[in-house]
This record gives C-alpha cells, structure tokens and sequence, in this order.
C-alpha cells in the first residue's frame, strides 16, 4: 500500500501538532511558578521601597535636628541672660534687649523659636523635649555641672529632645535622642 504525499504531510503535521502542545499539566505548573516569581517580585520591590522611605524620613529628621541644634546653640550663646526658665520652654534677653523664647508644645509636638515677634518653628514631629539650667561650675572629678537654683546662676542651658515620624500608618523612624549643653558666653547680669 503506497500513501500519497499528500496524506502523508497531513499525518505529519498531526504528529507536530500533538507534540508542540502543552498539557494542562504543564500550563499549571508554568501558572503556579510564574505566580510565585511574581509575588517575590511584588514583596521584594515593597520592602525595597519601604527601606528608602524609611532612610529618606531618618536623613531629612537629622537634617532638622542638626539645624535646630546649630539655631539654638548660635543664639543661647550670645545672649545676655535667663529671664524664665520651665522644662519646656526657656526665655532668655538678648543683646538688643529684646525677649527670644524657645517653646516646646506636645499637643503639636512643635518647638519654635520667638523673637522680636517673629515665630519659627524649629522642630516638626518632636515626641519630647526638656531643657534644663546649671551653673558653670563642675562639681568635683566629674564633668557633671550643679544646677543652678536661681534664673541669675544660670551659665549652661541643656537641651534633650527625641523626634519621630510615622510611615505607612505605623511609627517607624525614630531620631536617637538629642542632648546638648549650650554655655551663655555674653553673659551679663539682669538688669
């Protein structure tokens, strides 16, 4: 029995046909692996984006920190002395005799800066702040300093803040806590 070429092209391309489809076998496993590829992908790229948020918002708090810090420190050390004094809030007159006030607010978690009516806010986002007074004084083999008990012995002004910020509805940067002793250098008496 002889087959024509023609019939014998058509059993050809059957077989082709038959053997270059995939099986529903096949087609899930290649869903199933894809799908996973897919959700790493998904999960590394949102803990990536995360991860730069998270630096983003740590660097720009530094930023604010270090140039409040620079304000605070620039101004408190030419003033000329202590006029009232509260955990969180310092008012101080300076050498034009005017008042410059440095107030903490929780409620708004604000620390802002008061001058010849002018006010700055120098800190955003500020879980805590507290300012302390002391003398100049050490006291002995230590490089602890004796608080000043009267507004007119103040020479040091410490300041210790800690701020944060929330991502993604959670409070996730924190800033290590700020501490700085700042020493009144023009420091004259009340008048």
């Amino acid at each position: 029995m002889s087959v024509s070429p023609a019939s014998r092209i058509t059993s050809i391309d059957r077989r082709r046909r038959r053997q270059s489809a995939l099986s529903v076998a096949e087609v899930v496993v290649a869903l199933g692996l894809t799908g996973i590829l897919l959700i790493v992908l998904v999960t590394i790229s949102l803990t990536t984006g995360r991860s730069l948020a998270e630096m983003f918002h740590y660097v720009d708090l530094d930023h604010y920190n270090r140039i409040a810090l620079d304000v605070m420190t620039r101004d408190l050390r030419q003033v000329r002395y202590l006029s009232d004094y509260q955990t969180n809030s310092v008012s101080f007159v300076d050498h034009s005799s005017n008042t410059l006030t440095f107030a903490y607010s929780p409620t708004n978690r604000l620390l802002t800066r008061v001058q010849a009516g002018r006010t700055n806010t120098l800190l955003k986002d500020c879980d805590f702040l507290r300012f302390e007074i002391y003398q100049r004084t050490p006291q002995s083999n230590s490089y602890t300093l004796y608080t000043a008990s009267q507004l007119t012995n103040c020479k040091v002004i410490s300041v210790t803040w800690s701020c944060s910020r929330s991502l993604f509805g959670l409070k996730a940067n924190t800033e290590q806590g700020q501490t700085a002793r700042i020493v009144i250098r023009n420091k004259k008496e009340a008048e």
